[in-house]
């Protein structure tokens, strides 16, 4: 297998596309042509032309190799529910369908490993554009920004049993305390960042915020799904009269959480926030959640485009926001 902007992102060869395709799709089924979707560090995409099927045009998305890896280790890349988002994914999807949010339709997902060292599945294809795609006009893209705002509401009524990251067996990973589910998170990103020797000693500081302030987060009893990665990129449109939103993707890092912890709740766009037509927690204690929030996120987003994905200068911009936003919360909980 030969890598690409990661040593997470791998392709595979032809003959394995073909087999995975016969495998799902059956020995008649051919490959009209196929290509390697841009853009992605984590997943290995494709998109597949077949004949003699029912399904003319698809994706084939791949998580990265699981190799011979210890959990914890430094020679393992992945967090620990990185190992298992994919398989988690179509669970996620059938949330989404039954609250009546657009979503991929998952042909098959394969968590064997038994032809491959990787999770793999194969989706239908959307006929679609991002929601970042230049062609989108501001007004279309306040409308969808409004369309958008109304799913994430939707999305957010979806209730869990306990905090954490969906499995693919339709249990969550996780604490019926949030605050451990948070403390666990940050623990895990600064071990992997001490293993890497990178800002040392931050890691720990902010695991302590979340151990140190445990009554502030278990304020949050009710675990709700959050995309956790909701963004332009993955937000498809098309056109259907107008341009409306074909389907939110990429819901593999999709857990159980305080609602406040989706990051797009920050956004200024006024569309989304009337489309949302929720309230933020104004409160002293709301404010400090989500300023943590920030700071873990961050956080961790400099470690994995420093040590992950191999995007160093977006590691930096991270890195500095993890500073900056640390000040903030030491200015903030001044004695």
């Amino acid at each position: 297998m030969s890598t690409m902007n990661s040593g997470l992102h791998c392709t595979i060869s032809a003959e394995i596309l073909h087999q995975l395709v016969e495998i799902n799709f059956g020995n008649d089924t051919k490959v009209k042509e196929f290509g390697l979707l841009q853009g992605g560090l984590f997943n290995t995409t494709y998109r597949i032309q077949l004949e003699h099927t029912s399904y003319a045009d698809v994706i084939l998305r791949l998580a990265p190799e699981r190799g011979e890896m210890v959990a914890g280790s430094a020679s393992d890349p992945l967090f620990s529910f990185e190992r298992t988002m994919m398989a988690a994914e179509p669970i996620v999807y059938e949330y989404y369908r039954k609250a009546g949010i657009p979503a991929p339709n998952i042909i098959a997902c394969d968590d064997s490993g038994s032809i491959i060292p990787r999770t793999y599945m194969f989706m239908e294809f959307i006929p679609s554009k991002q929601l970042d795609h230049a062609s989108i006009s501001d007004i279309d893209k306040e409308r969808l920004y409004h369309q958008l705002g109304v799913y994430t509401a939707i999305m957010h009524q979806i209730e869990g049993a306990s905090f954490g990251w969906p499995q693919g067996d339709g249990t969550i990973k996780g604490s019926d305390h949030w605050s451990e589910v948070l403390h666990s998170f940050a623990a895990e990103t600064a071990l992997k960042a001490a293993q890497a020797n990178y800002m040392s000693g931050v890691g720990e500081e902010i695991a302590a915020i979340f151990m140190k302030n445990k009554g502030l987060f278990d304020q949050v009893t009710r675990p709700v799904l959050v995309h956790n990665d909701l963004w332009e990129a993955n937000v498809l449109v098309h056109q259907d009269g107008e341009l409306n939103i074909a389907a939110i993707i990429d819901g593999d890092r999709s857990m159980f959480a305080d609602r406040e912890f989706e990051a797009i709740l920050s956004t200024e766009s006024v569309a989304f926030h009337e489309g949302y037509d929720r309230p933020l927690d104004s409160s002293a204690e709301g404010q400090a959640r989500r300023l943590a929030y920030r700071i873990l996120s961050s956080y961790f987003n400099a470690y994995v485009h420093e040590h992950q994905v191999n995007q160093p200068e977006d590691g930096q911009k991270y890195r500095q926001r993890t500073l900056d936003l640390l000040e903030q919360w030491k200015q903030y909980n001044k004695p």
